[in-house]
């Protein structure tokens, strides 16, 4: 009888775990969770920004097949002198298998013409950076039209051609603020447009690709395409005039230091400080030189390097890092 009992309450139901147990169970849970998940999130952003390297690789190997046939880069936009004509990225797009959406444009009217909405409005992977939370929604609304010519609705750029340390109508983080030809900081006029307005002539911009319908020939980059920044990253929501398709900002130059986070909250204003080179990459922003190659650059970088970098023509003796 006894050894039935023993049996019995051997055999009965096991025992389930205690609270305190199950405490500790939930406990070493979160731990791993808690550990695995920065490495996670790090190994994400890895992803993304070897991504935006990619796009800016494609962007680039398209800006120099488009040198090859053109025998100049393509220049950043008719703005301020002619309503109609694209920008440089519509011009790169059969160069990125982008064929169809390029035969949208119509390129003898302005980009603000309902004719051309959409293709203003059409998505671009290649023009997107992954690591932004607007990537999930490109299309920018409010931006804005001046004088004219820009669309209000407009698929956003991320990457935007290299001006160098042109003028971008105030040089508020440069020593001398004042532009001239001598001024490392703050060169140029009008982010490459008019010049009267610094007592110089129009199209007077230091990088590869200007604001206005000037195009850079390969021999017109006397400082060498290894060490000259052809395009690099920003943040299209801190500028309200930045779009792909949009004769205004489709560059950005070296006044500004690079990771510059000032945003013009959607008024329009302060773009001198809110449209340089940027990114949501820790650490840095992503350009592409004109020689093609592709570079991660810290934003610790010192402002006159990075400032010379830009310039096509200097006479700098530099080194990208």
């Amino acid at each position: 009888m006894d050894s039935q009992n023993r049996i019995s309450s051997q055999g009965g139901n096991p025992r389930g775990f205690t609270l305190v147990e199950l405490l500790v169970v939930i406990a070493i849970i979160g731990i791993l969770v808690a550990l695995l998940l920065p490495a996670v999130q790090s190994a994400r952003e890895a992803a993304r920004r070897m991504q935006c390297g990619n796009n800016l690789k494609q962007i680039g190997l398209a800006l120099l097949n488009y040198e090859n046939r053109m025998k100049v880069f393509p220049y950043g936009s008719n703005y301020g002198f002619h309503a109609n004509g694209g920008t440089w990225p519509t011009f790169i797009l059969p160069d990125i298998e982008q064929l169809a959406l390029y035969n949208l444009f119509t390129f003898n009217k302005p980009m603000s013409d309902a004719a051309n909405t959409p293709g203003c409005t059409t998505r671009v992977e290649a023009f997107i950076c992954p690591s932004d939370p607007r990537a999930s929604n490109p299309i920018f609304d409010k931006r804005m039209d001046a004088p004219g010519t820009n669309p209000t609705v407009s698929m956003g750029l991320w990457y935007v051609g290299s001006m160098g340390p042109t003028h971008p109508d105030q040089c508020p983080y440069c020593p001398n603020p004042t532009p001239s030809d001598t001024n490392w900081c703050c060169q140029g006029c009008n982010w490459g447009t008019y010049g009267g307005g610094c007592g110089m002539s129009n199209f007077s911009f230091s990088g590869l690709i200007g604001r206005s319908c000037k195009p850079v020939a390969v021999m017109e980059c006397r400082d060498g395409l290894s060490n000259t920044f052809l395009a690099g990253e920003t943040i299209p929501a801190h500028c309200g005039w930045n779009g792909a398709f949009m004769p205004n900002f489709t560059v950005g130059g070296q006044t500004i230091p690079l990771n510059t986070m000032v945003s013009d909250n959607g008024l329009h204003t302060d773009w001198w400080r809110s449209s340089g080179f940027k990114s949501y990459h820790p650490g840095g922003a992503t350009f592409v030189i004109g020689d093609g190659s592709v570079r991660f650059v810290t934003e610790g970088i010192d402002h006159p390097l990075y400032a010379a970098l830009g310039t096509r023509a200097g006479n700098e003796v530099v080194k990208l890092p």
